[in-house]
């Protein structure tokens, strides 16, 4: 193998590695220009999205089918957790932290509504992704936030 060629394939190797070890730093750092929490009283979706009603009627079906979406294919419990505390796996590297469905503030702050449209549109700045219509669909978001308002009254029990 010619000298040169060997050269670059070392210094690649070596700016390769430089590169990973920087990512891998910022990504598991803690970030101190983002906080952990976020302002409840902030909301994230338009005014109009509050005034949106869910279509789909609240009943045990609704809530078990809000529950395998959440737990399956919506991969919610992938970032906010098994109980919907905000502790997933995946949202311990997230900043701010994903949303913690047991706080009976946020529960009551937010429409369903403004839950539908974060699941449409996603929430800029934060690991929230927008996950209608790519991996479930409007009424598979109706059921999941169903199942997401039944924390709340697991928080006070």
């Amino acid at each position: 193998m010619h000298p040169a060629r060997i050269f670059l394939t070392v210094m690649l190797l070596i700016g390769g590695f430089a590169f990973f070890s920087w990512l891998m730093t910022q990504a598991l750092a803690p970030e101190e220009t983002m906080p952990r929490t976020v302002d409840l009283a902030r909301p994230r979706a338009p005014a109009e999205a509050r005034r949106i009603k869910n279509p789909v009627p609240m009943s045990d079906a609704a809530i078990a089918m809000g529950r395998a979406i959440y737990h399956g294919k919506g991969t919610c419990v992938v970032c906010h957790g098994q109980m919907g505390r905000g502790d997933g796996p995946a949202g311990a590297m997230t900043r701010p932290a994903p949303r913690d469905f047991t706080d009976t503030s946020f529960q009551a702050m937010r429409a369903d509504g403004e839950l539908f449209w974060t699941l449409q549109n996603g929430i800029p700045g934060t690991g929230m992704i927008a996950f209608v219509p790519r991996m479930i669909s409007e009424e598979e978001a109706w059921q999941v936030i169903h199942y997401i308002r039944s924390f709340r009254s697991a928080a006070t029990d």
